[in-house]
This record gives structure tokens, C-alpha cells and sequence, in this order.
């Protein structure tokens, strides 16, 4: 498992570089994309360390902090809430043009921030 586990921490570690590369060249909903990516993964990191289990196929947050059984404060909730929304699956045309307009450096800015506090404290868990 810990070679399962050590997996979804690189893979973390990739995504929130990507995070950066995406901010220096002001690709916005990019950043937010791979804030969310690397929280996921920090997030399967946990499950499967706690549950024994690889994780679920699952881009949804809050049902993977549920599945590592971390208790988290209202303000994480809210905000692993909001950086769910920015899983980019497959979207058309139109919806990316709608997200775009919505993002601007200042936001992607606080994101990424965030994103790096909540990865910072997700891996204390993992020790």
C-alpha cells in the first residue's frame, strides 16, 4: 500500500506544479483545474492509506474526505465544495467560455493559495 500510497503524492506534487506553470502564463481556469487534480490525489493518497483500498473513480472532494475519515472544519468543506466545480471533464464550448469569464488572476491566485495550505495540512495526515 505505501507504494500506492507514495503514487498519488507524486502525482500531487505534479499537479500543483502545473498549478504554478498555469499561473505564470495566465491560464486561469487551468490553475484552478490542477488545484483541484492535485487535491484529489493528495485525497485518494489518504483514502488509500486509511482504508487499505485504492480509491474510488471519483472526482468528487467531499466524498473522498469522507472515505479517508478526516474531519475537516466548514470553511474546508466549503471551499473543497467550490474547487470540485472546477473538474473539467469534458465541457463544450459555451460552458468554458461562461467559467471564463468568472476567473480573472486575483481568484486564481487565493485558489492556488489555498490549495497549497489544505495540501500542506492533508499531508500531516499521512504521517
Amino acid at each position: 500500500m505505501e507504494k500506492d500510497v507514495k503514487y498519488w503524492v507524486d502525482l500531487s506534487k505534479y499537479d500543483i506544479k502545473t498549478s504554478d506553470a498555469m499561473f505564470k502564463s495566465r491560464r486561469y481556469l487551468y490553475v484552478l483545474f490542477t488545484c483541484q487534480q492535485a487535491v484529489e490525489k493528495i485525497l485518494k493518497a489518504l483514502v488509500t492509506k486509511y482504508t487499505r483500498q485504492f480509491p474510488p473513480k471519483t472526482h468528487d472532494l467531499l466524498k473522498l474526505i469522507e472515505l479517508s475519515k478526516i474531519d475537516i472544519d466548514e470553511i474546508q468543506k466549503e471551499f473543497l465544495s467550490k474547487l470540485s466545480f472546477y473538474y473539467i471533464e469534458t465541457r463544450y464550448p459555451q460552458e468554458i467560455a461562461k467559467i471564463l469569464k468568472d476567473i480573472n488572476g486575483e481568484m486564481a491566485l487565493e485558489y492556488l493559495k489555498n490549495t497549497k495550505a489544505l495540501i500542506k495540512w492533508l499531508k500531516l495526515k499521512l504521517k
